[in-house]
């Protein structure tokens, strides 16, 4: 089984699954809502200056939206556990162009079944999916973008995803602490910045000492 993205008239692979909030009136394949934006935050889009801004605005309103939803994902991930039949998650915008499928694709699909992800159909990244040379964990594309220049920058810094789904991050004989997704691309983001590295080192260190010390004081009372 393999799960895609597309777009209406591109190619589709296997059955076609609607994920937009209205599909088009002659499409035949099966209408997935789940993964649809919601009216309004479709109506505000629409309205929007659609930049750069915009988007990121948009992607963390739909994250949100995902997040309210989680109990229906975790049912859907189960059915595709069980399936064999390949599927394409289908929108409006073509390949390239910003859309809510992509995020599909990411925040979904590669994080629950990554060995199903079969990419957006059309592009040349197949599939976006991929694991750091060295190790196990599969990153989001920004996450794994975000390591690979740390890496380049002469920062070796190491992520392990754990069961939790936060990461444990270090950098040589370092401890950075564990993160969730967000909060690890701030810590890479602040790495990446020589002027930048020094501070946020000594600030995680003076804070995981004050938790330490936190502990042993709790552990010594009678």
């Amino acid at each position: 089984m393999a799960i895609y993205t597309s777009y209406y008239t591109g190619t589709i692979k296997g059955e076609a699954v609607s994920i937009s909030l209205y599909p088009p009136k002659r499409f035949q394949g099966r209408h997935l809502p789940l993964f649809a934006p919601t009216p309004e935050l479709l109506k505000w889009w629409k309205s929007s200056t659609k930049d750069a801004s915009a988007q990121q605005e948009y992607k963390q309103q739909f994250r949100n939206i995902l997040d309210s939803r989680q109990q229906l994902i975790d049912l859907w991930v189960r059915k595709q556990q069980q399936s064999s039949a390949d599927l394409t998650l289908c929108c409006f915008e073509k390949s390239g162009d910003f859309c809510h499928r992509h995020q599909v694709g990411e925040e979904v699909v590669q994080t629950y079944l990554p060995e199903y992800w079969g990419g957006e159909i059309g592009t040349s990244q197949r599939p976006l999916l991929t694991i750091i040379p060295g190790g196990k964990t599969i990153y989001p594309p920004q996450v794994k973008s975000l390591i690979e220049k740390c890496h380049e920058s002469g920062y070796p810094v190491r992520c392990d995803r754990l069961s939790c789904g936060y990461y444990q991050v270090s950098l040589g004989d370092e401890e950075l602490g564990v993160w969730s997704e967000l909060g690890l691309m701030g810590v890479l983001s602040g790495l990446r910045h020589e002027f930048y590295c020094e501070w946020l080192l000594t600030t995680l260190a003076t804070a995981a000492i004050s938790e330490v010390s936190v502990t042993q004081a709790v552990t010594r009372k009678p």
